[in-house]
C-alpha cells in the first residue's frame, strides 16, 4: 500500500475550476492529459511493455541488481510468443513513444503527474477558490505546474503532507509554471529536533491529526 498525501489547493475560482471534468470531479487528465495516440487498456501487459522498451531503446534501471535482472530477462525475449492482445498493445506503446515520448499513459503519468494514479478523495470548491484530494506517494507537482502554466497570471498555493508525519510536506507557490516561493521539509535524517518537531506539527495540521503522544 502505498502512502497517502494530502494536497490542499488555493486558487482563483476559475482556476480552481479547470481542474474539474464533466462531471464536476478533480482530474488530472484535465490539467496534464495523456498525449500518446493509445489509451484505455484495462491493464498493461508486462511482456509487452518489455518487448517495446527493447525497441524503443529504453534505458535499463540505474540499480545494478535491477538492471542485471532486466538485460538477463531482454536477452531472451522472442517476440514470437507474445500472444496476440499483448502484440497490439506493444504495437500501441510504440506508436505512444515515437508520438510522444511515453510508452504508455502509467508511464507518463508517473514522470509527469510525479504520481501514478489520478486523484483519490477529491473535494473542489470554486467559489471559495480551494481543492483537496489524495495522492500515492507524492505531491503531484508536475500536474500543478501544467495548471499554473496554463493560467500565467494567476498564482497557485500548494499545501502537502505525507501520512509518514513530518516527512515529505510542506507548502509551494506557482506562477505562470515556475515555483516561486517554497518551505518544504528537508530529508528527515537531516533535521535537527526542532525540525522534526515543526514538521510533525505541520503535517498533523495539514492531515487533520491530533499529535502522537509518542512523538511529544
Amino acid at each position: 500500500m502505498p502512502n497517502w498525501v494530502t494536497n490542499k489547493i488555493t486558487a482563483p475560482k476559475h482556476v480552481i475550476q479547470a481542474m474539474l471534468n464533466a462531471d464536476g470531479r478533480i482530474d488530472f487528465s484535465t490539467m496534464a492529459p495523456f498525449p500518446g495516440p493509445n489509451d484505455g487498456w484495462s491493464g498493461i501487459a508486462m511482456d509487452a511493455e518489455e518487448a517495446a522498451q527493447i525497441i524503443c531503446r529504453i534505458p535499463m534501471s540505474d540499480h545494478p541488481l535491477i538492471a542485471s535482472l532486466e538485460a538477463g530477462n531482454r536477452s531472451r525475449f522472442d517476440i514470437r510468443k507474445l500472444s496476440e492482445e499483448s502484440f497490439k498493445q506493444f504495437v500501441g506503446m510504440v506508436e505512444n513513444y515515437r508520438a510522444c515520448g511515453y510508452l504508455h499513459s502509467m508511464d507518463f503519468n508517473r514522470k509527469v503527474w510525479g504520481t501514478k494514479w489520478n486523484a483519490c478523495e477529491p473535494e473542489a470548491d470554486p467559489e471559495a477558490g480551494t481543492a483537496s484530494f489524495e495522492t500515492a506517494w507524492n505531491c503531484p507537482v508536475g500536474v500543478l505546474v501544467e495548471l499554473s502554466k496554463r493560467f500565467p497570471a494567476d498564482g497557485i498555493t500548494v499545501i502537502y503532507a505525507d501520512e509518514d508525519i513530518g516527512s515529505n510536506c510542506g507548502t509551494f507557490s506557482l506562477l505562470a509554471g515556475e515555483m516561486v516561493a517554497s518551505d518544504e521539509a528537508p530529508s528527515w535524517c537531516d533535521m535537527s529536533d526542532a525540525d522534526k518537531a515543526k514538521w510533525r506539527a505541520f503535517a498533523n495540521q495539514v492531515k487533520g491529526r491530533k499529535p502522537d503522544p509518542d512523538d511529544e
